[in-house]
């Protein structure tokens, strides 16, 4: 006599109950409803930290290597205060929203990685969107770089350094350099919004358990198949390097205002915006097609 015996079910990750259920497919992110008590005194010490440091590098008035390295550390710190008191602002004012940042209750990654400052990276379908990603690289550069110009216009006695990088000394590549990822993104949005809006395709949502850091820098350069998309791979490179000569060169010469972008830099940085955009629609156009019925 043959017995049969039925596997145990599995649960809506894909994975057995009791000890066969991995670590990665039962963990949750926190509660999207409520803000992190952390967050408050974090904001409280990272703004009276900048505030302070801000006070004291500015009023040095001897122009030397280390003002000039404190200057960058704490233009780096007022960054982070902002985004912090930007996190906190955003989440106290969704957890006052009915619902959670629009996702279903059965959808808490979701809503954890749509919730906070972090949104301003992540696509509708919650996953870590590339061209958004450069928006913020290059917006965070900029402004660390004037505020950077701010502390250290008192010591530089030849000129003031923030007026003359935003008059004499302005670089107008910086217009295409903040310009490209917009426009990149803005495309990219249009093309998956619009398949979206006609009912032929919808990308489905970040499954449940799958955030974190590494997670959404690896959403970067991958596409909908979680392959390598070497369209995205090679925007983020290209903005990696861009944004690695700005800084050596801003840190090395901040006199001279914002540094110039040699034109190879900013041919390559439009030409990989450029490809990114493209694959995006191809992509977004035989996702369609597919998802489509037959002949329709």
């Amino acid at each position: 006599m043959v017995t049969d015996i039925k596997s145990p079910a599995l649960d809506a990750n894909g994975a057995a109950p009791g000890a066969l259920r991995t670590e990665t497919a039962v963990r949750q992110p926190p509660d999207s409803g409520k803000v992190a008590f952390g967050w408050w005194p974090l904001a409280i010490v990272a703004v009276a930290a900048a505030a302070w440091l801000s006070v004291v590098v500015a009023r040095e008035t001897h122009f030397t290597t280390g003002h000039r390295a404190a200057a960058a550390w704490t233009a780096l710190l007022v960054v982070a205060a902002l985004a912090i008191v930007a996190q906190v602002i955003l989440l106290w004012y969704q957890s006052r929203l009915p619902g959670t940042a629009g996702a279903a209750p059965d959808q808490p990654t979701l809503a954890f990685r749509r919730r906070g400052l972090k949104a301003a990276v992540m696509g509708q379908d919650g996953r870590a969107s590339t061209s958004k990603t450069q928006v913020v690289l290059w917006t965070a550069a900029v402004v660390w770089a004037l505020v950077d110009l701010l502390l250290l216009a008192r010591a530089y006695h030849g000129a003031n350094l923030f007026t003359n990088a935003v008059t004499s000394n302005w670089r107008p590549e910086y217009l295409v350099l903040l310009g490209v990822p917009i426009a990149a993104a803005t495309a990219a949005k249009a093309a998956v919004a619009g398949a979206s809006v006609s009912g032929a395709y919808v990308r489905d949502p970040v499954g449940n358990g799958v955030w974190g850091l590494l997670a959404g820098v690896a959403e970067l350069f991958t596409g909908d198949d979680d392959a390598v998309a070497w369209a995205d791979l090679q925007y983020v490179v290209f903005t990696l390097i861009t944004l690695a000569y700005f800084a050596s060169q801003f840190l090395a010469q901040p006199t001279a205002g914002l540094p110039p972008v040699p034109a190879a830099l900013l041919t390559l940085m439009g030409v990989s915006a450029t490809g990114y955009t493209a694959n995006k629609i191809v992509s977004t156009k035989v996702n369609t097609k597919q998802a489509s019925p037959a002949g329709q």
